[in-house]
C-alpha cells in the first residue's frame, strides 16, 4: 500500500458578499418580473428549435470581464425612452448569428469568425428577434428597443448613468448548441429582498449577528468501535465510498449541512470553484438507513451477557466533516434554495470524524491507492 498523500486542493476563487446579495436580488427580480421559461418558449417558436435559459451567476458589472465582441440590445419600458430604465441583453456573436438565421428559416452557421466584429445589420436583426420574443412572453408589458450595437459600449453608457450595474451571466441552449449571454440592469432598479420568514426564521432574524456554524458533512459510514478506538496519529481511516468527485482538483458533488448531534440537515451541492449551492430538499435519508431485520423469535445464545457482547460489536455511524459553514443568524435566515454560499476556508482543513455528535478524531483528507480516507493527525485528549 502506498503512503497517504494530502489531497490536491485547487485555489478557491474569492466571492464577495456584495456578489451574493446581487445574485439574490437578481433572482428575485427574475422570478417576479421576468418569465424566462416564456421567453425561451417564444424563442423556440421563432427559431424552430428547443431553447432553454439558465442563470449561471450574477455579479456587479465589471467592464474588464465583459467580452469585447458581444452584440448588445438595450430594452426599456415603452413610456421610458433612453437608457435610464433600460436593461441590456448581450450575446456572443455565434448566438446572434444562430438566432437570426434560424428565425429567417436559414441554416445556422457552424463557424463564426471571431476576428470580425459583428456589423450593425446583425445587431439590428438580433434586436428584432429578441423584441418579438419579449413581446410574446410579456404581452402586458410593452417594451421598446432603445439601442443596438457593440455590447461593451452599451454597458459603459448604462454604467455612466447609474454607476452601479448588475450583470447576470446566462447559458442559452439552442437545439444541441450552448451559448453565452448576459443581462445587465441598474442595481437601483432591482427590488429589495421580499423573502419572508416563518416563526423559526423570525427567531433567527431576532438573533441578529450571533454567529452560527453548521458542519459540512461529505460522507458517512459504519465502523466498528474497536477500529475507532485503535486509531492513532498517522493512521488512515479509509472510507467505503466517497460521493464527491475530485477529478478537477476540487471537490464537486452532494454534501449536507448537519448539526453535530442531529439527523436532519440542509442538502447542498458543491460546484466548480467550491461554491455551495443550497438545494430545496432537506436531508431526510442517510447512507446508513436500512430496513430493520425482523427478529426470528429464537434466542441466538443462552449466555446471560449475550446482549452486552452483541452491543459491543455493533458498528457506529461515523461522519466525515470537511469544516463548517459559519455566518450570522441573520444571514442564515436570508438563505433559501438555489442560493450560492461562499465557503470561508479550504474544505477538509481539517477533516473531522464525528460519532453521535462527539468528535473522535481530526486529520486531513488523503488518497490511498485510489481510495479516499482521513489521515489522523490527532484525537481529543492528545492520543
Amino acid at each position: 500500500m502506498s503512503a497517504p498523500r494530502p489531497f490536491p486542493y485547487a485555489a478557491l476563487p474569492a466571492v464577495s458578499r456584495e456578489e451574493l446579495r446581487t445574485t439574490e436580488r437578481l433572482r428575485e427580480a427574475a422570478t417576479s418580473f421576468v418569465r424566462s421559461d416564456a421567453v425561451a418558449a417564444a424563442l423556440a417558436e421563432l427559431t424552430g428549435e428547443e431553447v432553454s435559459i439558465a442563470l449561471r451567476r450574477a455579479r456587479p458589472l465589471d467592464a474588464s470581464r465583459a467580452p469585447a465582441d458581444g452584440v448588445g440590445v438595450a430594452f426599456s419600458p415603452a413610456d421610458e425612452p433612453g437608457l435610464r430604465r433600460a436593461a441590456i441583453v448581450d450575446v456572443e456573436p455565434a448566438l446572434a448569428a444562430n438566432l437570426v438565421a434560424r428565425a429567417l428559416r436559414q441554416r445556422a452557421p457552424k463557424v463564426t469568425d471571431a476576428s470580425r466584429a459583428p456589423g450593425p445589420e446583425v445587431a439590428g436583426a438580433l434586436a428584432a428577434v429578441l423584441h418579438s420574443a419579449l413581446r410574446r412572453a410579456h404581452a402586458s408589458v410593452p417594451l421598446r428597443v432603445v439601442a443596438a450595437g457593440p455590447a461593451p459600449a452599451l454597458a459603459r453608457d448604462l454604467a455612466a448613468i447609474h454607476g452601479r450595474v448588475a450583470t447576470a451571466w446566462l447559458t442559452v441552449v439552442v437545439g444541441p448548441d450552448a451559448f453565452d449571454a448576459r443581462v445587465s440592469v441598474p442595481i437601483v432598479e432591482l427590488p429589495a429582498s421580499t423573502r419572508r420568514s416563518p416563526a423559526m426564521l423570525d427567531a433567527l432574524v431576532a438573533m441578529g449577528d450571533a454567529p452560527l456554524a453548521l458542519p459540512l458533512v461529505a460522507a458517512a459510514c459504519l465502523a466498528g468501535r474497536a477500529t475507532l478506538a485503535a486509531l492513532r496519529a498517522g493512521d488512515a481511516f479509509l472510507l467505503p465510498s466517497f460521493p464527491l468527485d475530485a477529478a478537477s482538483g476540487a471537490l464537486i458533488g452532494p454534501v449536507a449541512l448537519v448539526a453535530a448531534g442531529a439527523e436532519r440537515g440542509i442538502a447542498g451541492e458543491l460546484g466548480e470553484g467550491s461554491r455551495l449551492v443550497l438545494r430545496s430538499d432537506r436531508l431526510e435519508h442517510h447512507p446508513w438507513d436500512h430496513d430493520p431485520i425482523a427478529p426470528s423469535g429464537d434466542a441466538m445464545t443462552g449466555e446471560p451477557n449475550s446482549t452486552l457482547e452483541v452491543l459491543e460489536d455493533a458498528p457506529v455511524v461515523v461522519r466525515v466533516e470537511l469544516g463548517a459553514l459559519e455566518m450570522t443568524a441573520r444571514d442564515w435566515a436570508a438563505l433559501g434554495p438555489g442560493d450560492v454560499v461562499a465557503l470561508g476556508r479550504k474544505l477538509g482543513d481539517p477533516a473531522i470524524l464525528r460519532v453521535g455528535g462527539v468528535e473522535v478524531a481530526r486529520g486531513e483528507l488523503v488518497q490511498v491507492d485510489g481510495e479516499y480516507g482521513v489521515r489522523i493527525l490527532g484525537r481529543p485528549g492528545g492520543k
